[in-house]
């Protein structure tokens, strides 16, 4: 543990000023020898980050090289197990610090612990691989033998760690697992094991796939997931979700050694929409190309998804409103009547039209309670900048515990008809974009409460989505909008030198409400128009309104 520690101060000593800062690399090593030494008040569930963070900040010279060499070197311990197929090897002892409890009741003779985490990793392989069709682990050129191997060592309050020597690209890996689970463990025993095994082998076969620095919160995301998915009845993962809902403005692709592990219901929420654990294969392939969250972007409005990524992002937060005693797993998640609550910045009486300043980070959403009489309620925000990331759902619910769901995206506001006695409308305001890409950094919004009767409101036209628009890629643009009297409405969009290229055709009669015009790109005949800026113009009555947005097509 000294050399360790050593190593470990040595490396932040060395490094540049432009890596990681200090005190943030302090509290992930921190983190980590405390939980290696059994000091740390919760069990930690991974040290694949800490060891990532190692490979992919330090320069490559020879001096760090061997600091990291040390830091993860392999145990040598005195027996190894093999599966019967020959794919893994499982290395342990039986006595010592590092000893296995040596109670045996299977077949072949070795403790049942060993024989437990061999089963453990041959289900990890068989779904992942045969069932998920995900590549298999990179060969680690026969080190202790050509199978893949799980060293079995005492490690404190740590679930386990898969180890690795590169810091970016693909290539081979090794597991360290505890080695017995104890009392400090959210899931003790051999659920502790099986669960470790699933989401280490995870990553020895993520790792096949390519390793950027800043993907290794979706590494977490990904093994916590997979972990689930293979062992549901274990549930480890919901140990990490009361600080989750607590803390839904932290970006999903926060790392802080907790965070990571709740936004596994990210991809729950991906599968179960989808209908498909499929999708978590295509982001892989996906990430070979890209980051994982422009791989997560991409893969979802593409074909055979054509989910907008901001629509995602909201539905997600979405979710996770209807957990706890609103929980509809037929819905929502299967699981999550077992979830907490969460967390609202406030429940007030909404007795007034009011504004609400505020912020939301990328990737993250925050939840807000009105209390109201029987009356209306129109929600809308005022963003200054890049107003197609951001979206607005409002829930209500009945007096037989019916919800109404309402949402929409930019500007665009979000009506809820008012019910016959006091009840609560919740807002959630998320924020859908992409961080990192180069876009507007204000996350700023207001956040607009008016009361009153249908008719009292104003009509609005909200931002189009995505903006630029590539109609390759994104599929379809939206853009939202609302009539506050019934009349007939007509949507146009011209080009920059006035041409008419696109109409909605037939003149219709709508009743009050939030509409939304969809469009594909093509023009009356059916034609991809050309890269360019154009202009809809919304004619509803009195009310004439016009947006301008960017097409862009390769």
């Amino acid at each position: 543990m000294f050399m360790l520690r050593l190593c470990l101060l040595c490396f932040l000593l060395a490094l540049p000023l432009h890596s990681q800062p200090l005190s943030q690399s302090e509290n992930l090593f921190t983190q980590y020898e405390r939980a290696r030494a059994g000091r740390s008040s919760a069990p930690l569930k991974c040290g694949f980050p800490t060891l990532a963070a190692l490979r992919v900040a330090a320069p490559q010279n020879a001096q760090q090289q061997q600091l990291l060499k040390l830091a993860s070197a392999r145990p040598v311990l005195p027996k190894s197990y093999f599966t019967a197929d020959n794919r893994f090897r499982i290395h342990y002892a039986t006595s010592g610090e590092d000893a296995v409890s040596p109670v045996s009741t299977n077949p072949d003779g070795v403790p049942d612990f060993v024989y437990e985490a061999a089963k453990a990793a041959q289900r990890a392989y068989a779904l992942l691989v045969d069932t998920l069709g995900m590549k298999a682990h990179a060969p680690d050129n026969g080190v202790d033998g050509t199978e893949f191997d799980f060293y079995i060592i005492d490690l404190g309050n740590l679930y386990g760690e898969t180890r690795f020597d590169f810091s970016t690209g693909t290539g081979p890996a090794y597991t360290v697992i505890d080695n017995d689970y104890g009392p400090a463990f959210y899931s003790q025993g051999l659920n502790g094991l099986r669960v470790t095994v699933a989401h280490e082998f995870f990553h020895a076969v993520q790792l096949n796939y390519f390793l950027r620095g800043e993907d290794v919160f979706f590494f977490e995301i990904s093994s916590t997931w997979f972990e689930d998915f293979a062992y549901d009845e274990v549930n480890d993962y919901f140990a990490y979700l009361r600080r989750w809902f607590r803390e839904t403005a932290l970006p999903l692709n926060t790392k802080n050694g907790s965070h990571e592990y709740g936004s596994a219901l990210w991809l729950h929420y991906l599968t179960k929409r989808l209908q498909s654990p499929a999708v978590v294969r295509a982001l892989w392939e996906r990430i070979v190309q890209e980051s994982a969250l422009l791989a997560s972007k991409n893969v979802l409005q593409a074909s055979p998804y054509s989910l907008p990524f901001n629509q995602a992002v909201q539905e997600f937060y979405s979710w996770c409103f209807f957990t706890n005693y609103r929980a509809d797993s037929e819905k929502y998640f299967e699981e999550g009547e077992d979830y907490p609550s969460a967390q609202f910045v406030f429940t007030r009486a909404a007795s007034r039209n009011e504004s609400v300043p505020d912020d939301v980070e990328p990737l993250a959403a925050k939840y807000y309670r009105f209390i109201r009489t029987a009356q209306d309620l129109q929600s809308t925000l005022q963003i200054p900048m890049d107003p197609g990331r951001f979206g607005l759902t409002a829930i209500a619910v009945d007096e037989n515990d019916d919800y109404t769901v309402r949402t929409a995206y930019g500007a665009a506001p979000v009506y809820v008809a008012g019910q016959a006695r006091q009840d609560t409308v919740t807002i959630i305001v998320g924020n859908g974009g992409v961080p990192n890409t180069g876009g507007s950094s204000s996350n700023d919004f207001n956040l607009q409460i008016t009361l009153g009767t249908q008719s009292d409101l104003e009509n609005v036209l909200g931002a189009p989505f995505p903006n630029p628009f590539r109609p390759a890629q994104d599929g379809l643009l939206r853009i939202p909008y609302r009539i506050k009297t019934s009349t007939i409405v007509e949507s146009v969009i011209f080009a920059e030198d006035g041409r008419v290229v696109w109409d909605s055709r037939s003149k219709q009669r709508l009743a009050v409400g939030p509409y939304e015009i969809v469009w594909d790109g093509r023009d009356n005949a059916g034609q991809l128009i050309p890269s360019g800026v154009y202009v809809l113009r919304l004619l509803a009555g009195d009310f004439v309104a016009s947006v301008k947005f960017v097409v862009i097509n390769k």
